[in-house]
């Protein structure tokens, strides 16, 4: 008795045989072992059902009247190369068999008569075989599909990677475009505020230099720096909107001013906050500007925040402001800060001031004076130029009494600026 084997997947199994009782018995034997079973009697129908079907594994006869089991099997091999192939015969002569198994790619020579229990196990082995072959064919499929879809998948990559690579230089390009367009911009606000009134341009520019030694220091992150010397250099930029022959009354005397200049006057860090948002888009640079005339001790303006409310580029950039603006001599203005550290500035802030200044020597401090008093031994701090922009004399010139006559008297004929900058 052949037991049925337990097989999920029925493979079909192809018997060929001119002889219809060994064609019963195959049929039994495939059926009973678990496979589906095909059988016909002839060679060329055989060929005609490999072409339409799928078979795990042909068996056929050797000898057939129409075809040789060996032919029929090479024949089939070329069709379905997959297939295990099983040649049955009755002649046990060593030739045959040779010539069989050469010629028709076999994969197993069973004489008849069979034993059942081994014929079950070479279709079982023929089976197993054909599996193997399948599994291979799909495995090498399947990864010849994926290396494929990996080839594409990297070209895709590597043009995106070149997309990429593209972006980045445009961004970069533009990146650095609007670098150069903020520092023209800034370069622009600096020749506006010094045309406007050479003082400040010079202030600004002495206060930058200073915030910047200042920014160097640990006690700023990266954004804080930009916000320190952004704001450094337009902290006064809101002074624009004071008329300007009200400049000197505030430049000279800001306590006695009149309370509708005076308003004008502390409103100009609100105006200085609204400009600079169309130069730096970056929020505490405007709130740094509004920021920078408060008192650490609450009595300054526009809003009247003390302490650590101020924000702490505004809390430096008041020091700093005073300094550049107090119109005293060095030594004095420092002694000045010293006296109010606590109550008009920042403690911190003042002694990172004079750290700096101790390391490095601080731009000298400027001031105005008129045509009519300039004196022997001042230096000018900005060169004198004609109406017609020609340089009169240079700035760094110490002045001395046959220059201070050439100046006035040119200046009675060609009028100069009214006004002159001098170190303190």
């Amino acid at each position: 008795m052949i037991p049925h084997s337990v097989n999920p997947t029925p493979y079909s199994i192809l018997s060929v045989d001119d002889d219809p009782l060994i064609l019963k018995v195959l049929e039994d034997l495939v059926t009973r072992a678990g496979y589906q079973s095909t059988t016909t009697t002839s060679g060329d129908e055989a060929l005609h059902l490999v072409v339409e079907r799928k078979f795990a594994v042909v068996i056929a006869d050797h000898n057939m009247p129409d075809m040789m089991g060996a032919d029929l099997l090479s024949r089939i091999a070329r069709i379905q190369p997959a297939s295990s192939r099983i040649l049955i015969t009755g002649i046990k002569s060593l030739d045959v068999v040779t010539a069989a198994v050469n010629s028709g790619e076999i994969f197993r020579f069973v004489t008849k008569p069979w034993i059942s229990a081994e014929m079950v196990a070479t279709l079982h082995n023929a089976v197993q075989r054909y599996e193997l072959i399948e599994s291979n064919r799909n495995l090498e499929k399947t990864t010849h599909d994926l290396n494929q879809r990996l080839s594409a998948a990297n070209s895709q990559l590597e043009r995106q990677l070149k997309e990429l690579e593209a972006g980045k230089k445009e961004i970069d390009a533009s990146h650095e475009a609007l670098k150069t367009n903020f520092s023209r911009s800034l370069e622009l606000c600096h020749r506006i505020l010094t045309t406007f009134n050479p003082l400040l341009g010079e202030q600004a520019k002495s206060a930058t230099k200073i915030c910047q030694l200042m920014a160097e220091t640990h006690y700023f992150d990266e954004e804080q720096k930009h916000v320190l010397d952004v704001s450094a250099r337009l902290y006064d930029i809101g002074l624009a909107a004071v008329p300007p022959g009200c400049m000197t009354a505030i430049q000279n005397s800001a306590a006695d001013l009149s309370p509708e200049l005076k308003a004008t006057f502390q409103n100009h860090t609100i105006h200085g906050q609204t400009l600079a948002s169309f130069v730096d888009l970056l929020k505490p640079v405007g709130d740094t500007i509004r920021a920078h005339h408060e008192r650490f001790d609450g009595g300054g303006f526009p809003d009247g925040i003390s302490g650590e409310t101020i924000p702490w580029p505004a809390r430096c950039l008041a020091v700093v402001v005073f300094y550049v603006t107090c119109g005293l001599p060095q030594e004095q203005a420092v002694d000045r800060i010293l006296e109010q550290s606590g109550t008009a500035f920042d403690p911190d802030a003042v002694r990172l001031f004079l750290r700096c200044a101790q390391a490095t020597p601080l731009p000298r401090l400027v001031r105005e004076v008129m045509v009519d008093e300039l004196d022997v031994g001042m230096q000018l701090a900005s060169g004198i130029y004609s109406s017609t922009g020609v340089l009169l004399v240079a700035e760094g010139y110490h002045l001395d009494e046959g220059t201070i006559t050439k100046i006035r008297n040119f200046n009675s004929s060609s009028s100069l600026p009214r006004q002159l900058l001098v170190y303190c």
